[in-house]
Protein backbone atom coordinates (compact mmCIF):
# COMPACT_ATOMS: atom_id res chain seq x y z
CA UNK A 1 0.00 0.00 0.00
CA UNK A 2 1.50 3.38 -0.64
CA UNK A 3 1.89 5.98 2.08
CA UNK A 4 -1.12 8.38 0.80
CA UNK A 5 -2.88 5.08 1.31
CA UNK A 6 -2.07 5.09 4.64
CA UNK A 7 -3.41 8.52 5.28
CA UNK A 8 -6.93 7.91 3.39
CA UNK A 9 -8.41 11.89 4.18
CA UNK A 10 -5.12 13.80 3.40
CA UNK A 11 -5.14 17.43 4.74
CA UNK A 12 -2.08 18.00 1.78
CA UNK A 13 -4.57 17.14 -0.52
CA UNK A 14 -7.22 19.36 0.29
CA UNK A 15 -5.13 22.45 1.22
CA UNK A 16 -3.30 22.36 -2.46
CA UNK A 17 -6.79 21.95 -3.64
CA UNK A 18 -7.73 25.22 -2.45
CA UNK A 19 -4.38 26.51 -3.47
CA UNK A 20 -5.20 25.14 -6.50
CA UNK A 21 -8.30 27.97 -7.35
CA UNK A 22 -6.21 31.10 -6.26
CA UNK A 23 -3.74 31.93 -3.54
CA UNK A 24 -4.59 32.65 -0.19
CA UNK A 25 -3.71 33.28 3.30
CA UNK A 26 -3.59 30.94 6.58
CA UNK A 27 -6.98 32.27 7.60
CA UNK A 28 -8.88 32.15 4.67
CA UNK A 29 -7.74 28.49 3.50
CA UNK A 30 -9.47 27.46 6.93
CA UNK A 31 -13.02 29.49 6.19
CA UNK A 32 -13.17 28.16 2.49
CA UNK A 33 -12.64 24.55 3.77
CA UNK A 34 -15.09 24.85 6.62
CA UNK A 35 -17.71 26.70 3.42
CA UNK A 36 -17.02 23.95 1.04
CA UNK A 37 -17.66 21.24 3.51
CA UNK A 38 -20.41 23.06 5.21
CA UNK A 39 -18.96 22.72 8.64
CA UNK A 40 -18.41 19.15 8.00
CA UNK A 41 -14.13 20.00 8.11
CA UNK A 42 -12.78 22.69 10.56
CA UNK A 43 -9.34 23.01 9.90
CA UNK A 44 -7.34 24.80 12.99
CA UNK A 45 -4.81 27.03 12.09
CA UNK A 46 -2.24 25.28 14.58
CA UNK A 47 -3.06 22.34 12.43
CA UNK A 48 -3.37 23.60 9.29
CA UNK A 49 0.50 25.42 10.01
CA UNK A 50 2.83 22.63 10.06
CA UNK A 51 1.70 20.92 7.16
CA UNK A 52 1.76 24.27 5.48
CA UNK A 53 5.28 24.54 6.32
CA UNK A 54 6.10 20.84 5.32
CA UNK A 55 4.92 21.50 1.55
CA UNK A 56 6.87 25.17 1.62
CA UNK A 57 9.68 22.45 2.59
CA UNK A 58 8.90 20.47 -0.35
CA UNK A 59 8.80 23.11 -3.02
CA UNK A 60 5.18 22.21 -3.75
CA UNK A 61 4.19 25.64 -2.39
CA UNK A 62 5.59 29.10 -2.03
CA UNK A 63 4.96 32.05 0.15
CA UNK A 64 5.05 35.75 -0.28
CA UNK A 65 4.12 38.52 2.51
CA UNK A 66 1.76 41.40 1.22
CA UNK A 67 0.85 44.48 3.19
CA UNK A 68 -2.95 44.87 3.71
CA UNK A 69 -3.49 48.59 4.59
CA UNK A 70 -0.73 50.08 6.60
CA UNK A 71 0.22 47.53 9.21
CA UNK A 72 -1.25 44.35 8.70
CA UNK A 73 1.18 41.64 6.67
CA UNK A 74 -0.44 38.33 5.57
CA UNK A 75 1.40 35.56 4.11
CA UNK A 76 0.19 34.62 1.06
CA UNK A 77 0.59 30.38 -0.09
CA UNK A 78 1.10 30.08 -3.82
CA UNK A 79 0.50 26.11 -5.29
CA UNK A 80 3.94 25.95 -7.43
CA UNK A 81 3.96 22.96 -10.75
CA UNK A 82 5.94 20.92 -8.56
CA UNK A 83 2.80 20.97 -6.02
CA UNK A 84 0.39 20.53 -8.90
CA UNK A 85 1.38 17.37 -9.96
CA UNK A 86 1.83 16.19 -6.17
CA UNK A 87 -1.83 17.07 -6.01
CA UNK A 88 -2.56 15.30 -9.04
CA UNK A 89 -0.60 11.83 -7.47
CA UNK A 90 -2.72 12.63 -4.35
CA UNK A 91 -6.17 12.79 -5.90
CA UNK A 92 -5.71 9.60 -8.25
CA UNK A 93 -5.00 7.58 -4.61
CA UNK A 94 -7.75 9.10 -3.17
CA UNK A 95 -9.78 8.41 -5.97
CA UNK A 96 -8.73 4.85 -6.39
CA UNK A 97 -9.33 3.93 -2.29
CA UNK A 98 -12.59 5.57 -2.24
CA UNK A 99 -13.85 3.79 -4.99
CA UNK A 100 -12.20 0.59 -3.68
CA UNK A 101 -14.24 1.59 -0.73
CA UNK A 102 -17.53 2.33 -2.01
CA UNK A 103 -17.34 -1.71 -4.12
CA UNK A 104 -16.88 -2.74 -0.39
CA UNK A 105 -19.81 -0.75 1.05
CA UNK A 106 -22.08 -1.49 -2.21
CA UNK A 107 -22.02 -5.13 -1.39
CA UNK A 108 -19.25 -7.72 -1.42
CA UNK A 109 -19.77 -10.22 -4.14
CA UNK A 110 -20.43 -13.83 -2.66
CA UNK A 111 -18.08 -15.60 -4.75
CA UNK A 112 -15.64 -13.97 -2.52
CA UNK A 113 -16.39 -16.19 0.49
Amino acid sequence: MSKSANNFFKMEMILLKVLEKQDCYGYQITQIIKKASDGNITLAEGTMYPILYRLLDNGYISDEKKLVGKRLTRIYYHLEPKGLDYLNELTKEYFKIKNSIDNIMEGINEELY
